[in-house]
């Protein structure tokens, strides 16, 4: 079912201001990738914008991001990851670089 909501699930949770709810359904979203990694393949962009929305996320979910971003990027590869991220509007590739290093 995952594939099924996350679009409008992360562009939904981009505009919200971080807090303890964002950080719960991020948890909750990052618990579900591990699970099911497939299911957020199609719209991986809008999970990586959605990660890149956080002001400053606690240090064990920042590790959730830069592990289910470093497993996408190891994943596909170094020249498909490059591909993928020429999609991203320089501000979002800007930040998960200077943040994640991706």
């Amino acid at each position: 079912m995952l594939q099924q909501f996350i679009r409008p699930w992360c562009t939904s949770l981009r505009n919200i201001r971080d807090n303890e709810e964002k950080d719960s359904a991020f948890r909750g979203i990052c618990m579900m990738i591990g699970v099911n990694p497939g299911g957020v393949v199609q719209d991986f962009i809008f999970f990586c914008d959605a990660v890149a929305s956080w002001v400053s996320p606690k240090d064990d979910l920042r590790d959730m991001f830069y592990k289910i971003l470093h497993g996408f990027k190891d994943q596909v590869g170094e020249e498909n990851w490059q591909q993928f991220s020429e999609q991203f509007p320089p501000q979002l590739k800007e930040r998960l670089s200077a943040c994640y290093g991706v």
